[in-house]
């Protein structure tokens, strides 16, 4: 049997060993964490105007949200702004029709920086179907997010970032499919969001919007600013010279027994060669930078190395203490 002092001894290398990763590797390294105040779209600090769906305002295509507007790029869906399928107590933007469809609503936000990363996210969405009674999921009504980095409000804009469709069925709360990182090309970027609905062979397919924010993404580098676009130079034209011929020369009059004058020969003029313009610049056009990659929640550099050495190191003087008890009890 060990002894109390060696049990104690044996014990504290064991702990030892078990603590090492802690000391000697490096703490996880997470993205910044949201900075708005859950309910976020109630936060004065939203960069979204009335993302929680407030009070209605008139558009062609229906009622909406205030301070949101309305597209249309497939089918006649109406728009109406409801107190029900909510996040929040302002109510929600509703999108309904029997036939299928493809639009959305979408908002101008101003006073950004361009360069900066901007994250937007629609934080509750509901697709539909009803048959003359409750409503049941399907996988046939989607939804989407977008946005214009230069503040455009056409959504067939090529500037238009689309994020993935969402076709699951089932209500989208804070989905990562509804959510978009951006860096800003203007002091302006459009956020969209889009409902689609493919099946239009019966009851009424249904789409509510509510709860959008939108913030500044600090720990992430200002983006690389676009190359200017180029123009193209009309070439320089080229004046081509006259050509030169030599003065005529007076032969005076000889008897015909005279040996003729000799016969002038011509000079030939040789034409200036005329300089070949350089091909213009063709213009092109600058196209938005694709959203950024997600970054990797955890860190593994050298100090997960150091972290096994450490435990290694560790596990070797625990072996070694045992080693010299089971020694001192056997002799």
């Amino acid at each position: 049997m060990f002894s109390k002092f060696n049990s104690k001894i044996f014990a504290a290398l064991l702990i030892a060993v078990l603590l090492a990763p802690i000391f000697f590797t490096r703490p996880p390294v997470f993205a910044q964490p949201p900075l708005l105040k859950d309910p976020c779209a109630l936060d004065p600090n939203n960069l979204i105007t009335n993302g929680s769906m407030g009070p209605e305002r008139g558009t062609a295509h229906g009622v909406v949200a205030d301070h949101w507007d309305t597209f249309v790029l497939d089918g006649s869906p109406r728009f109406s702004w409801v107190g029900n399928e909510q996040i929040d107590p302002n109510g929600s933007t509703f999108i309904h029709s029997t036939g299928t469809f493809d639009a959305g609503i979408f908002q101008q936000v101003r006073n950004l920086q361009p360069g900066v990363y901007y994250w937007f996210r629609l934080g509750y969405s509901l697709a539909a179907k009803s048959f003359s009674g409750p409503n049941v999921r399907v996988a046939t009504i989607g939804r989407k997010v977008g946005v214009d980095p230069f503040g455009g409000t056409d959504p067939k804009s090529p500037n238009v970032i689309w994020g993935p469709d969402l076709f699951d069925g089932n209500a989208a709360l804070n989905r990562p499919e509804m959510e978009m990182v951006f860096a800003a090309r203007a002091n302006t970027a459009t956020i969209f969001l889009r409902a689609m609905a493919r099946d239009g062979s019966g009851g009424e397919n249904r789409v509510w919007l509510d709860a959008v924010c939108m913030e500044a993404r600090s720990d992430m580098a200002t983006a690389t600013p676009l190359a200017a676009t180029a123009t193209p130079i009309p070439p320089t034209p080229t004046t081509r010279p006259s050509p030169t011929r030599a003065p005529a020369t007076r032969i005076a009059q000889v008897p015909d027994t005279a040996t003729p004058p000799p016969t002038a020969t011509a000079i030939p003029v040789t034409a200036t060669p005329t300089e070949t313009p350089p091909p213009s610049a063709t213009a092109r056009f600058a196209r938005p930078i694709a959203t950024p990659e997600p970054q990797v929640p955890v860190s593994v550099g050298a100090g997960a190395v150091i972290g096994l050495g450490a435990m290694l190191v560790l596990g070797a003087i625990l072996f070694f203490g045992m080693g010299i008890l089971w020694w001192r009890r056997v002799s």
